[in-house]
C-alpha cells in the first residue's frame, strides 16, 4: 500500500495539470499514488489524464458521475484512496520536491491527525513565485482555537487556504468528510471539525505548498485555473454547523471562539452585501444596512478601492 493517497479534483484543467503531476513525480518520497479525479471536464482533460495514468501506474483516474464540485471529486478519491496520509493537490497548484518525504515524516514522528505546512504564492500569468505566507520557521501545536483566531479582521493569513495532509485513519475513524453541500470553504469546514471532533494538528511554517493565487501578484491577472466563487454567507452558514453539531460537547472556551469567529464572518458577509448595494445603486437599503451594522460599514470604506492606499498588497489568502 503507499503510504501517501494524493487527491486532485479536475474540470477543465488541461491547461495546467502536467505542472500538478510533474511536481508529484519529482518527490523525493516516491511511495505515493494519486487520484486524479475528473468532475466531468469539457475539454481534453480525461485524455490527459488516462495518457499519465499509461506512463506512471501510480496514477489512477477516477470520474464523478456529474460535476458536484471539488468537495464531491475530493469525497471520491478519499473513498478509493489506499495510503496512510491523505494529500490534497488542487490541479493548478503543485508541491516543492520534499514535501511529501518531511510532512508525513512529522506527522508519524509527533503522532499527528493533521500536518500543516506555509504556502509558496505562484503567479500563474506572470510565470514566478511571490512570496511566502510566513516570514518565520518553526513547528507548533494547532488548537481549533488557533484556527477560529485566524479568521480575525486583520489576520494575514486565513487557515482555510492552507492545505495539511491528513491521517486517513482518523478520518475514517470520525467518519468526516468534505460537504458536498459547499463550493466555498469547505476546506476550512473540514479542518474545524477534525479539531472539534479530538484531531492532533501541527503546523509546519516552512512552506511547501505551491498556491496559485487568484490574481496574481506580479501580473495582476486572475488565474486560469481559479473556479472559486466568493460568497461570504457561506462562512456564517458554516459557523453555524459547527455551532450546532458541536455546541452540546465543546468547552465553553471552544464556544466563546466558535460565536466570535460567527460574528467575524458576519461582519464580512455584511460588508460584501454593503458593496453589492453600492454596486447597484440601492442607496435605501444601503443606508439601512450601515444603520444595523455600523462595522460593517467601516470594514467597507477601509477595504473599497476608494479608500485603499495606492500600491497596497492583493493577496487571496489574506484577510477579507
Amino acid at each position: 500500500m503507499p503510504h501517501v493517497s494524493v487527491i486532485m479534483p479536475c474540470f477543465n484543467a488541461a491547461p495546467f495539470m502536467d505542472r500538478a503531476i510533474g511536481s508529484l513525480r519529482q518527490q523525493s518520497l516516491q511511495d505515493w499514488e494519486l487520484l486524479a479525479v475528473d468532475d466531468c471536464s469539457t475539454d481534453d482533460t480525461l485524455a490527459r489524464l488516462q495518457e499519465w495514468s499509461r506512463r506512471d501506474p501510480r496514477i489512477r483516474v477516477l470520474q464523478t458521475n456529474e460535476n458536484g464540485g471539488p468537495s464531491v471529486a475530493r469525497n471520491l478519491g478519499c473513498l478509493k484512496s489506499r495510503g496512510d496520509w491523505l494529500a490534497i493537490l488542487d490541479a493548478d497548484d503543485a508541491f516543492k520536491p520534499e514535501r511529501l518525504a518531511v510532512l508525513s515524516s512529522l506527522g508519524d514522528e509527533h503522532e499527528a491527525d493533521l500536518v500543516f505546512d506555509g504556502l509558496i504564492y505562484y503567479d500563474d500569468q506572470g510565470g514566478r513565485e511571490t512570496g511566502c505566507s510566513f516570514d518565520e520557521t518553526g513547528l507548533s501545536a494547532v488548537t481549533i482555537s488557533d484556527l477560529l483566531h485566524a479568521e480575525r479582521p486583520g489576520s494575514p493569513l486565513k487557515f482555510g487556504f492552507l492545505k495539511p495532509m491528513m491521517r486517513r485513519s482518523f478520518l475514517a475513524a470520525k467518519g468526516l468528510r468534505y460537504s458536498e453541500n459547499l463550493r466555498f470553504a469547505e476546506d476550512f469546514d473540514l479542518y474545524a471539525r477534525c479539531l472539534l471532533a479530538g484531531g492532533r494538528a501541527i503546523l509546519n511554517r516552512r512552506p511547501y505548498y505551491i498556491y496559485t493565487t487568484q490574481v496574481g501578484q506580479v501580473s495582476g491577472l486572475r488565474s486560469q485555473g481559479t473556479r472559486t466563487r466568493f460568497t461570504p454567507q457561506t462562512r456564517v452558514d458554516i459557523m453555524d454547523g459547527l455551532i450546532s453539531d458541536f455546541g452540546p460537547q465543546a468547552s465553553g472556551t471552544t464556544m466563546v471562539a466558535l460565536r466570535q469567529a460567527r460574528a467575524w464572518q458576519l461582519l464580512y458577509a455584511e460588508a460584501h452585501r454593503l458593496g453589492e448595494l453600492r454596486r447597484k445603486g440601492q442607496w435605501r437599503q444601503f443606508a439601512s444596512l450601515s444603520a444595523r451594522h455600523p462595522q460593517a460599514l467601516w470594514r467597507f470604506v477601509s477595504r473599497s478601492r476608494w479608500f485603499r492606499v495606492k500600491g497596497g498588497g492583493n493577496n487571496s489568502a489574506a484577510g477579507i
